[in-house]
């Protein structure tokens, strides 16, 4: 039981911390577009990110069987390439974003969009994970898309400018990653193969 509370509060630090950037849209979009759209449209993207990252899991398990762990790869370079990014970051580049009311597929597409590192996290976590565990982490990154959602029409409710905070926590979503990519490189107790 302990390791399935463990399992599921990991894969929702790992999704809150690879989405501190969809959270800081979330922000800027509650200002100027309708709640529903904005929830709705990264409600979905959630939705389809994760199922996507279970997906391609369960058919690497297949396609692919005692290789899965090397899939850590992904995310761990993925995150590197971020915090290279970041020291290298352009001093223009911490100026907010125009943004403009859209659609629900508008939203949509945005937060699936900034998702994909969410994505690139998940995928080889599930695939390195043992059934009962996959369950685990979805309903970890579950409690945790809801949580951000939550957070996101609090901080607007009480700031009507948005948080500094939020860009300052989008920092943290490469060290995240990296994370990711050296717990799947581990051999662990979660692991389909042990």
């Amino acid at each position: 039981m302990l390791a399935h509370l463990s399992m599921a509060a990991s894969a929702a630090l790992a999704l809150i911390a690879t989405n501190l950037d969809n959270l800081a849209v979330m922000v800027g979009l509650l200002l100027t577009a309708p709640r529903t759209r904005v929830l709705g449209g990264f409600g979905a993207a959630q939705v389809l990110v994760l199922g996507g990252a279970l997906a391609v899991a369960e058919g690497v398990e297949t396609a692919i069987p005692g290789w899965t762990g090397y899939l850590g790869i992904i995310p761990l370079g993925l995150g590197l390439w971020g915090i290279w990014g970041q020291w290298h970051a352009d001093e223009n580049a911490d100026q907010p974003a125009d943004i403009k009311k859209g659609t629900f597929l508008a939203c949509f597409v945005l937060f699936a969009s900034l998702s994909t590192d969410s994505f690139a996290a998940f995928a080889p976590l599930l695939a390195d994970s043992q059934p009962a565990f996959r369950v685990s982490a979805l309903f970890g990154a579950g409690v945790a898309s809801l949580t951000l959602g939550f957070v996101g029409v609090r901080l607007v409710e009480n700031a009507r400018e948005g948080s500094p905070l939020v860009k300052k926590l989008e920092r943290f979503g490469p060290y995240a990653m990296i994370a990711v990519g050296l717990y799947v490189l581990a051999n662990s107790g979660t692991d389909t193969l042990v």
